[in-house]
């Protein structure tokens, strides 16, 4: 089954201007962004979630690029938040550089292999530099979007 990230992704869990400076805190942003559309009602037990797992290892890949990830029960189907921070932002990366694109994948506990193939589409989208600067220079969550498509349909 393939998996169309570009359907994942709905404007109101698209921020272009993320205010905060540091992991937490960024994290903590995305978790507001995923949340105003998505029905997510009980913020910070996934805001634990997800700092949990930033225990296990940072998810700041490097080139500028952060996944924070995790499953939970608190959703039943898999979610993504995208934010951009165009000045950067800490977020201890594998390459302790600052992070600029970072998307924020929630999914339900009863599915890792789902979580697992979206995660894993999403970092070989990634290691597109062409689709990363259209990330960058987009001025819309629909050019956003439609990166993610374009990107799916060459």
């Amino acid at each position: 089954m393939s998996i169309d990230l570009s359907e994942l992704l709905s404007p109101e869990c698209i921020e272009l201007n993320l205010s905060e400076k540091r992991k937490p805190e960024i994290i903590r942003e995305l978790v507001q962004v995923v949340s105003r559309c998505k029905g997510i009602t009980d913020t910070d037990a996934l805001y634990r979630g997800l700092m949990e797992r930033e225990k296990l290892s940072s998810t700041g890949i490097g080139d500028g690029i952060a996944i924070p990830h995790c499953m939970t029960p608190l959703v039943n189907t898999t979610h993504i938040a995208f934010g951009r921070k165009l000045e950067g932002a800490k977020f201890d990366s594998l390459d302790n550089q600052p992070v600029t694109l970072f998307f924020l994948l929630v999914g339900p506990d009863n599915d890792p292999s789902l979580h697992l193939r979206v995660l894993s589409k999403l970092a070989r989208y990634l290691r597109h530099k062409t689709f990363c600067s259209s990330l960058l220079v987009a001025e819309s969550p629909a050019e956003v979007i439609e990166a993610f498509r374009n990107r799916e349909n060459p």
